[in-house]
């Protein structure tokens, strides 16, 4: 699941620079959109009514998250000072830290479906858009990296975040003075595939999910017709 997937021996020009392009759009589009999401959510539940003009995506820019993902397809965005106070409310904060996954979730929808579309405008008028279908379709694979990972109970990741909701006190301030090893350690070990094949499993279950909704569209389109 991870890897050097710029190293595969099968890709060419057209290719290289098509997962580039994705991976450029992930690291400044769509990492920066799953920290607003969490804050646009707190901000709901806060009362506090959210500007997304004061959210300057260059200040979610973080080095190690947009190499992560250059290596790994997975990475991070800057946690930054424009978080709301986390909600005391059990559900909330469930909701507050499921934000970002169902925003990757949604967002491998709708590039589903814009994926359907150039795939229909190749077929039906021959026109020459493999290029941003390449793009498209390694945009979807990210999406389906990051909906995934993030659901790990796995810290300092969102499935964590919710699981805390969950972890008696007592047990919780037992890992906080251990957390940054327990995550140092955790993240090695999936980093170098000890979580692959429960990632795997549920890769391919989200990506299935995702392209079944978003052929939806299209199969209602067939049948008016």
């Amino acid at each position: 699941m991870f890897g050097l997937w710029f190293l595969d021996s099968n890709l060419n020009f057209s290719s290289l620079t098509a997962r580039i392009t994705a991976l450029i759009i992930g690291i400044i589009f769509i990492l920066p959109m799953r920290e607003i999401s969490h804050i646009w959510l707190s901000h709901v539940f806060s009362g506090i009514k959210f500007k997304f003009k004061s959210y300057p995506f260059f200040d979610f820019f973080d080095p190690i998250g947009a190499l992560s993902m250059l290596f790994f397809k997975y990475g991070w965005a800057k946690k930054v000072p424009y978080f709301v106070t986390e909600p005391d409310n059990r559900s909330e904060y469930i909701f507050v830290y499921l934000a970002g996954t169902a925003f990757t979730f949604f967002s491998g929808i709708i590039l589903g479906i814009i994926f359907n579309i150039i795939g229909l405008l190749i077929l039906t008028y021959k026109l020459h858009l493999s290029w941003f279908a390449n793009v498209t379709e390694f945009l979807i694979e990210i999406n389906v990296v990051l909906t995934v990972v993030n659901l790990l109970p796995i810290p300092p990741l969102d499935g964590f975040k919710i699981c805390e909701a969950f972890i008696p006190g007592r047990y919780l301030e037992k890992y906080k003075r251990n957390y940054f090893l327990i995550s140092t350690i955790l993240f090695i070990m999936l980093l170098f595939g000890f979580f692959d094949i429960p990632l795997q499993i549920m890769s391919n279950a989200v990506y299935k999910s995702m392209k079944m909704i978003a052929g939806i569209p299209f199969v209602l389109f067939r049948l008016k017709n």
